[in-house]
């Protein structure tokens, strides 16, 4: 019978303080995004401070989406140089510059500036945290920490809906100033990721960082699974770009490119950024304004929800539920536009049919926001390997960042042009089709290590896109995996990079002719040194010291009789007398040629030739105690 862990009282407390102050920077960052909206029609009234046209206000909104591209490009430049930590409070400097500058402009270009400024701050964010998060979390947790990030954005829009309306332009500004300063004295007592210290060899820091975080003494265990993963990543680092388009990240790559799509071609960003446009549209007792309030309410209610499911539930129901009750309400929407453009419905103020479009974008709401909106942050955390995760993020927001700003733009270009009813059924259209990839594509992470979630990612099937079913664990026997025989396991891991390019051994290959290994072992094994189906184990390589079997052979066969092969192998005398004697008259040039390509002849420093590691090396098996059998009868 297999014991549960017992969880102590306020376990997690630690990481969800880490957590909420982290995800305080998207208050911060997320507020810039939910000020153009009472921002912008004090802008175009009569005592605007800054006159502007409709023109200039659609650029004012969408220029946070332009300078939100370059935040990731600096996340994925910076984080694994200057730490999470330093790049997160870092974010909070242009969001500060940029309401200084809001709260004192007297002209557009100013205002033009400023939201570039606050693009940058809020790309820079919302790539960074993630990657915080998932660092800092626990396996049980961290789809509750992701969460997160989604229930601090709505937060900002809340507070914005709220005050924006209610108070002046410019002291919408200062008090919006206070949402990065709050973030900056929170996190400023929050430690750096463990993952983060171990990658820069500081140990000490690393435990004490991750014995903050869960509270525990006992973390010699957890710690050592992270190096194990850091050392991995550090033998695995080459070109992080390269690497994340590499076959073995590209299902990995899909699902981030499918997520971040998806999310944004629902049109939720239009639907937020012209709410009141479109509320105006409706004849309803309340105003525009008070039904943003209510939609923002409803927003953070909703976002909330994840936090105690996407653990419990799973990421894939929660994903597939989220998109069919988006579907719904915009579809629910894109009919009702459609009957109104036609003029099939009364236009008179206080009209039942009012509420049907306000509760459909509330059915939307709630939707987007149990699943769409918040689960996919949770998975970004996991499917990549540490030493790409940053540049992920940033293709990430990148991507995201380029689709709002194409659909915020076209949203009143298609409304204006065709009908706001045409852009609901596009909404509604691709929202139809993500759900369809979602179901096809998208991977259960639920309660997985990163190491055995990258297993996952890592098992590509050609052609067909498959989601790994795990095992239940009672079903899984757990052993010491270096016991295991011949046919229970694999080894090396062929699905992880463990070929030095440079030696083609395995990485770590000492003058012993020994080196450790990731393996995998068959299904229904658990190993009892990581927990999961993979282990380490110590495997018999060759020792290289820079010597290419290609390069001597080549010496030998035209530059032997000169001795070139013999010197570039470390015979100095053999060489020396091979050039005297133009190789022995070419009779031992002929010799060496034989003796090379056989692989007889090696480095005179007892290394191995530099051979690639599934390429024709030559193993010479010699009778002895271990391999000399005696003849059988039944031979």
């Amino acid at each position: 019978m297999m014991m549960t862990p017992t969880i102590r009282s306020g376990q997690y407390r630690n990481e969800y303080l880490a957590a909420l102050a982290a995800t305080s920077s998207l208050v911060a960052s997320v507020a810039c995004a939910g000020w153009s909206s009472p921002a912008i029609p004090m802008l175009r009234g009569a005592d605007s401070p800054i006159p502007i046209t409709a023109d200039e206000g659609s650029w004012i909104v969408s220029l946070l989406s332009i300078g939100a591209l370059f935040g990731p490009i600096a996340c994925g430049l910076l984080v694994d140089r200057y730490g999470r930590w330093k790049v997160l409070m870092g974010s909070a400097l242009p969001i500060v510059l940029g309401w200084v500058m809001i709260a004192f402009a007297q002209a557009i270009g100013v205002l033009y500036a400023a939201r570039l400024l606050h693009g940058f701050g809020y790309g820079l964010a919302y790539s960074v945290t993630p990657i915080y998060l998932g660092e800092i979390s626990s396996d049980a947790v961290r789809g509750s920490t992701g969460v997160l990030v989604t229930v601090m954005a709505k937060l900002a829009f809340l507070l914005q809906y709220s005050i924006g309306p209610y108070v002046g332009y410019r002291a919408l500004a200062w008090i919006s100033l206070a949402f990065p300063v709050l973030f900056c004295v929170a996190f400023a007592w929050m430690p750096e990721t463990p993952y983060y210290l171990l990658a820069c060899g500081n140990d000490e820091a690393a435990a004490s960082s991750l014995r903050w975080l869960r509270r525990d003494e006992a973390i010699i265990s957890e710690l050592g699974r992270m190096r194990k993963l850091v050392e991995h990543s550090k033998h695995a680092k080459t070109n992080p770009l390269g690497q994340l388009f590499a076959a073995t990240n590209r299902k990995s790559l899909l699902i981030i490119l499918l997520l971040s799509l998806g999310m944004q071609l629902t049109g939720i960003n239009a639907i937020l950024g012209y709410s009141q446009t479109i509320f105006s549209r409706l004849a309803l007792p309340l105003s525009a304004a008070e039904l943003s309030i209510v939609l923002a309410l409803v927003q953070l209610g909703s976002v909330m929800l994840p936090t105690f499911l996407v653990d419990r539930t799973g990421r894939r129901p929660l994903l597939l539920i989220s998109t069919a009750g988006s579907v719904v309400g915009l579809t629910t929407c894109a009919v009702y536009f459609t009957l109104d453009n036609a003029g099939e419905l009364s236009s008179e103020p206080g009209a039942a049919h009012g509420w049907i479009p306000f509760v459909a974008v509330l059915v939307f709401i709630v939707s987007f926001a149990v699943g769409l909106a918040t689960v996919p942050f949770a998975i970004l955390g996991e499917v990549f390997p540490k030493h790409i995760k940053a540049m992920a993020n940033a293709v990430f927001a990148v991507i995201t960042s380029a689709v709002v700003f194409s659909v915020v733009k076209l949203f009143q270009v298609i409304s204006d042009g065709a009908g706001t009813y045409v852009s609901f059924w596009i909404f509604a259209g691709c929202t139809v089709v993500t759900g369809v990839l979602i179901y096809y594509i998208i991977p259960e992470t639920k309660g997985q290590s990163f190491e055995r979630i990258q297993e996952m990612m890592q098992r590509v099937i050609a052609g067909v896109l498959v989601l790994v079913s795990l095992l239940p664990t009672s079903l899984e026997a757990e052993i010491d995996c270096n016991s295991l025989r011949m046919g229970q396991f694999l080894c090396p891991d062929p699905s992880l990079r463990q070929i030095d390019p440079r030696t083609q051994q395995l990485y770590g290959c000492t003058k012993e002719n020994k080196a450790r290994a990731w393996c995998i072992a068959a299904d229904g094994i658990v190993c009892s040194e990581t927990k999961n189906a993979s282990f380490t184990r110590e495997l018999p390589c060759k020792w290289t010291n820079g010597y290419h079997f290609d390069t001597a052979l080549l010496l030998s066969v035209f530059l032997g009789m000169f001795g070139a092969d013999r010197f570039y192998l470390g015979y100095p005398a053999l060489g020396l007398l091979k050039f005297c004697t133009l190789g022995f008259m070419f009779l031992g040039q002929l010799v060496d040629v034989i003796l090379i390509a056989t692989q007889v002849v090696g480095p005179a420093d007892g290394s191995a030739y530099i051979i690639p590691y599934y390429g024709p090396v030559i193993t010479v098996v010699r009778s002895d105690n271990w391999t000399y059998r005696l003849p059988q009868d039944n031979w």
